[in-house]
């Protein structure tokens, strides 16, 4: 069985560094491991964190209903868990029972510490215990925090993790799902915002880029990596080029050359998830996996974490004899290489 898992290891990892990384999937919607657009989610009984008592929730009855799962373990969620109990504090004192809202902490630690937050920056909304993780199981939470999202029938809606504008995402859709919004105003609302007027800077900019990824898709990394360079002189400000450098010189396993290109857009967006994930990536090119291992970690919260952070966690959690959370990642690994697949031939 360990040979089984170091091939597929193998396997996806040469797939995902050898051309199939142009094609990354980025799908439309989130969706639960048990559960699928549409269906119809069951409810639960759970103690409420402060206080202890009971609190049913049976999502529908005639309202959207909102449900977040979060930790604050290990520490890389905790930042992005607790800012968004927030979000959903404020939501739930502007909606009233017009939305059923709920947070579910999903862990058996630091109780105190969430209520504590609570109490200075969230007290509007009801936090229950899933201290054995079973409601977590049970619906198939793929990462925390998440927002599960149902219509008025209780049928699963939208699976939303979080992202730099959660609050615009979520009261957008509860727009939505109160039937104050058409889906059209929906998606105009989220569509992100572009530029109509480019500068000529700008312009050969993005032309550069764009002949970078042309090139590390035809595998000519050198030349690739002149494209961006010559792109960063135009617009050293611009981060896009700074990425685009880094995984180009990880494909060519240049892991000191990427190393300094992440971290130069890290001083442009300190939160950049793609930076995050490449300087992870840096790192366990270079066998450094503790320190890889607390960066990527914090990549794969990520809305859209890459292919290639979920292998190389994978990789490290089965090192660490961590079978149950290696499996985890394998099989999301090649749940994610098959979407990409699929899409490619589309």
């Amino acid at each position: 069985m360990p040979h089984t898992k170091t091939i597929i290891f193998v396997t996806l990892f040469c797939l995902v560094f050898t051309g199939l990384t142009t094609y990354e999937a980025k799908s439309d919607t989130a969706v639960l491991r048990n559960y699928h657009i549409g269906d119809r989610l069951p409810g639960f009984k759970l103690p409420q964190l402060q206080g202890n008592r009971p609190l049913t929730i049976i999502p529908g009855q005639g309202k959207p209903t909102l449900m977040m799962f979060f930790s604050i373990h290990p520490n890389f969620r905790k930042k992005r868990s607790l800012a968004l109990l927030s979000v959903l504090s404020d939501l739930s004192l502007k909606y009233g029972k017009k939305v059923q809202i709920v947070a579910i902490y999903s862990d058996n630690k630091d109780q105190n510490s969430v209520i504590s937050f609570m109490r200075s920056a969230a007290p509007h909304v009801r936090v229950v215990a899933d201290s054995t993780k079973a409601l977590l199981e049970h619906y198939g939470v793929f990462m925390m925090p998440l927002v599960v999202l149902t219509n008025k029938k209780g049928e699963l809606n939208e699976v939303i993790p979080y992202t730099y504008n959660i609050q615009k995402v979520i009261g957008g859709n509860i727009k939505f799902l109160l039937g104050k919004w058409t889906k059209k105003q929906l998606l105009k609302a989220l569509a992100p915002k572009t530029n109509v007027k480019v500068s000529k800077n700008e312009k050969e900019y993005i032309r550069r880029i764009n002949y970078g990824r042309i090139m590390t898709g035809k595998k000519m990394y050198k030349q690739a990596v002149r494209e961006f360079n010559t792109a960063i002189k135009i617009m050293p400000k611009q981060i896009n080029a700074y990425i685009q450098l880094g995984f180009t010189l990880l494909s060519e396993k240049q892991w000191d050359q990427a190393e300094a290109a992440f971290k130069k857009a890290q001083l442009i967006n300190k939160e950049s998830d793609d930076a995050m994930a490449g300087l992870g990536l840096s790192y366990y090119g270079r066998k450094k996996i503790k320190k890889a291992k607390s960066i990527l970690e914090n990549a794969f919260i990520a809305p859209h974490p890459r292919l290639e952070v979920i292998i190389a966690l994978a990789d490290i959690y089965e090192s660490e004899g961590n079978n149950r959370k290696a499996n985890r990642f394998n099989k999301l690994a090649v749940s994610r290489l098959m979407t990409m697949y699929e899409q490619r031939w589309q």
